[in-house]
């Protein structure tokens, strides 16, 4: 019958379909920028009992030898198996394999015609050293949740599934279209080391918490993001910048016309903005700085000199070009990172500022800002005035090959004069000023540091502070760009100069490879870590047995591009590595 429906009623160079599988098609791969897989999709073949197939069996004797081929042969316990049976679900999910071999190889052939596989998607990710915000998760359906997931979602879902379909004498396979691979401009090893000096930072000054956040200076790329929090407070959360907005002030005063290079400030310590209103603003410890110059107000943080300054600015501008200015450098609107969730900070409109607005906002305070916000605004200053924003991606690959990713310029926020201006100053402030726990020798840094009183509903606490340092280096030629926010640090100190400016300069030497000692690889010592690269999976295991290593974690496929610990490094009880190919190129084509 089933030859003369064959020959009767389909064409002789159709063959007949008897059956079709789905290849899912695969999520796109995240790397670091050195090529190593963050996160990936591998297919899985899972195996399901055709319940409803099974109950059409007359005999119990038939059933009970299916039922106990797959207690052998997946581990289920022959009662839950007779549960399910009697109940109303037609499929049970047996197991899953890595490979279909596998997976054929626990199937037996009294089970085989009533167990079906399909091919599923896994995610696997990459997790730590903070790396799982920057990446981002899926849900149990593959949904993405968050991070480079969710916002580069469009690029990274597979586009078609492919299909096998078998006919009476062959089959035939349509390949699936993957996903485009993203790849990041965050560096593992400098992740690491940032999130590494970050914990300790936290914990040596008995804080709540921390935030760090290193891009390259002159195309806004992301090469480390790390924070101690449970959620992510960099992102979604706000606080307030402190003196670390000071140099934002004084530039907008110097091109607004408010003030002059040569224009001098007094400071006794202690200033009343507003006649009438009872609000006193004072400098650190009721210091009194006497006659400053534009120079040593920045460099020595002063309060009393900035908010002079911030009163020129408003006599100059008025309220609503105040406001207006300081929402163009970036307050109060998205900074426009790729993640998705970011808060855009908490700025007033100027209908609503009270009377002491004004004066408030150029110390960093009665403002939110998350610390994209700050970095973007501040980057100007290493960028040559450039508004750069910050971004995480460097380069996509699609089926059309490589396509690097600009770095994306919003026009110039200050003129090259001005900033060529701030340059030496905020060098000063490292040299001479409050920053010099940020020095490094060898290395010219330039910054600003902040400590910022906590607001609460009663207003501020003289005991919670947000402890603060941005800088950049070297000032030659600026390349890195970083910020620093440590919260309400309860060891004993707490300005931004002797808590977060320390770190800074461990970061600075760590990069530099500056007092860090580094072993020269020698060959093969049992208590060093041996030169992986280029090794194969095959080659690896090898290794592990001859090192004795139990515990050795593997990351892609391919060759090894990336190890830890290095080469020359002690061994320890682990070793993680990174296996890929390095056969693209990422240029930098936004910064010529």
């Amino acid at each position: 019958m089933r030859a003369a429906y064959v020959s009767l009623f389909t064409e002789p160079d159709l063959p007949l379909v008897l059956g079709v599988n789905k290849i899912p098609a695969l999520r796109g791969s995240i790397y670091d920028s050195n090529g190593r897989l963050l996160a990936s999709d591998s297919l899985i073949y899972e195996a399901w009992l055709d319940l409803g197939y099974l109950r059409l069996l007359t005999s119990s004797d038939q059933i009970d030898r299916v039922l106990k081929n797959v207690e052998l042969s997946f581990g289920i316990p022959f009662e839950r198996l007779v549960e399910s049976l009697q109940s109303n679900k037609n499929f049970l999910l047996l197991g899953t394999a890595a490979t279909y071999d596998e997976m054929q190889r626990r199937i037996t052939p009294i089970t085989k015609r009533y167990i079906s596989l399909e091919m599923q998607r896994e995610r696997l990710s990459f997790s730590e050293y903070g790396l799982e915000r920057i990446i981002g998760k899926l849900d149990g359906g593959g949904i993405p949740l968050n991070g480079i997931e969710l916002y580069y979602d469009e690029e990274l879902s597979g586009k078609r599934d492919g299909l096998i379909r078998r006919t009476l004498t062959s089959s035939r396979r349509e390949e699936p279209t993957n996903g485009s691979d993203i790849y990041l401009s965050i560096d593992i090893d400098i992740q690491k080391m940032v999130y590494d000096e970050l914990l300790e930072t936290v914990e040596k000054n008995m804080a709540d918490g921390g935030l760090a956040l290193l891009v390259e200076s002159k195309t806004g790329k992301i090469l480390a993001y790390a924070g101690t929090y449970d959620w992510d407070v960099g992102l979604m959360g706000i606080f307030e910048p402190g003196s670390t907005i000071k140099p934002l002030i004084y530039s907008l005063a110097l091109q607004s016309g408010s003030i002059t290079e040569t224009m001098t400030f007094y400071c006794d310590g202690s200033i009343q903005p507003v006649p009438g209103l009872d609000i006193i603003i004072r400098d650190t410890e009721g210091e009194r700085h006497g006659l400053q110059t534009f120079r040593e107000a920045i460099i020595n943080s002063c309060n009393v000199a900035t908010v002079q300054v911030g009163g020129r600015i408003l006599n100059t501008l008025g309220k609503e070009e105040m406001y207006r200015q300081l929402m163009r450098i970036g307050f109060g609107k998205l900074s426009g990172v790729d993640l998705p969730g970011e808060t855009p900070g908490i700025l007033p409109e100027a209908k609503d500022w009270s009377l002491i607005s004004p004066y408030q906002f150029p110390i960093g305070q009665g403002l939110g800002v998350n610390i994209f916000q700050m970095v973007k605004a501040l980057n100007v200053f290493p960028a040559g005035g450039q508004f750069i924003t910050p971004t995480f991606v460097s380069a996509i690959r699609n089926e059309e090959g490589l396509i690097n990713i600009p770095k994306k310029v919003e026009g110039d926020l200050f003129p090259p004069k001005l900033v060529s201006t701030m340059l030496p100053i905020l060098e000063g402030v490292v040299i001479e000023g409050t920053g010099t726990m940020a020095k490094v020798d060898g290395v010219r840094i330039a910054g600003k540091t902040g400590t910022a009183q906590k607001a609460g509903p009663d207003g501020y606490n003289e005991e919670s502070y947000y402890s603060l340092f941005y800088g950049f280096f070297p000032v030659e030629d600026p390349t890195y760009t970083l910020y620093i926010m440590i919260d309400t640090p309860k060891a004993g100190a707490y300005y931004g100069g002797f808590v977060a400016a320390p770190m800074f300069a461990s970061v600075v030497k760590n990069i530099y490879g500056i007092g860090v000692e580094k072993e020269v690889y020698e060959g093969v010592y049992s208590w060093k870590a041996p030169d992986l690269s280029g090794y194969s999976l095959l080659d690896l295991k090898e290794i592990a047995a001859i090192y004795g290593l139990d515990n050795i974690i593997i990351h892609g496929s391919g060759g090894v591009v990336s190890q830890i610990p290095e080469a020359g490094r002690p061994l320890g009880d682990q070793l993680e590595v990174w296996l890929g190919e390095l056969n693209y190129d990422i240029r930098d084509v936004g910064g010529q």
